[in-house]
């Protein structure tokens, strides 16, 4: 069965360490996924806005699976919006405002919240990240739907706050999830809503099957959509986690690698075929 769905995960992944791709490869493969009707999404824990902007040329004639798997956009129709309960989501802040209020990043679906405490020589780093982003004086006053928690990890050890935020009562009782989307960020999400979750209202949208998809990662937070995937692929310099659950590992994100796994698909007539080419692309 022909693959009809490619989900790329975006950082370490579709992009280089510089955050950038070779736009002109990508836009002729592009076309001819258009012409061979294989749906492309960009599948990322970034928000929606970030998303957008590394796509500009095309940005709506593609889908969109961003916040780590809450916020689903195909083109410009909104799909699916998880969010956490108001009240779940102010008593978890609150709390976490205690011990990092300058790391926090409150991800809504009108954009990202950083505190006024957040340090100036943090910013480049969230700038870079978040395309959409609005200092305010009190994030708890923010009104938003918010998807997800991201706690900048700059500031801090990772593994003393990783150890520290798995004591939370609110993660103990599975009422939040924690993942490591990479790059210095822990986010905080809906329990099940994660990458997976989101693909699978644009399976339904597109009727695309599990067999028909093929997705790209490289960390923690894909690993639920490369497991569900008939074709699930790990970067070469995806976590080993990662790389334990995928079907193929396929070349390095400094070296174009997804752009080759969209060359092999676009030139495969079979799925042996398909598999053939993946299997030589490490």
């Amino acid at each position: 069965m022909p693959v009809r769905l490619i989900a790329v995960d975006m950082d370490g992944t579709f992009l280089n360490g510089e955050k950038q791709y070779n736009k002109q490869r990508f836009l002729r493969q592009f076309s001819q996924l258009q012409q061979q009707g294989i749906h492309f999404v960009a599948a990322s824990g970034n928000q929606l806005y970030t998303l957008k902007n590394y796509f500009s040329d095309i940005q709506d004639q593609i889908a969109y699976v961003s916040e780590n798997g809450a916020f689903v956009v195909d083109g410009t129709t909104e799909v699916n919006f998880a969010h956490f309960d108001p009240q779940v989501a102010k008593v978890m802040l609150a709390d976490l405002m205690v011990d990092y209020a300058e790391g926090i990043i409150l991800c809504g679906k009108e954009g990202a919240y950083i505190d006024e405490q957040t340090p100036a020589e943090n910013m480049p780093k969230l700038n870079k990240y978040f395309k959409r982003l609005f200092c305010v004086e009190d994030l708890l006053q923010v009104d938003d739907l918010v998807c997800k928690i991201t706690i900048n990890t700059s500031n801090y050890d990772f593994d003393e706050l990783t150890q520290a935020l798995n004591q939370k009562s609110y993660i103990k009782n599975a009422q939040v999830k924690m993942v490591s989307s990479g790059f210095g960020f822990i986010d905080l999400i809906v329990p099940k809503q994660h990458k997976a979750f989101g693909l699978s209202f644009l399976q339904q949208r597109w009727n695309v099957s599990a067999d028909e998809t093929l997705v790209i990662g490289d960390n923690n937070n894909d690993i639920e959509m490369v497991k569900m995937a008939k074709f699930g692929l790990a970067m070469d310099n995806a976590i080993p986690e990662l790389k334990q659950v995928a079907d193929y590992v396929v070349g390095h994100n400094e070296k174009e690698a997804v752009l080759d796994v969209l060359d092999a698909v676009l030139t495969s007539e079979t799925d042996t075929q398909l598999a053939e080419q993946l299997a030589k692309l490490n």
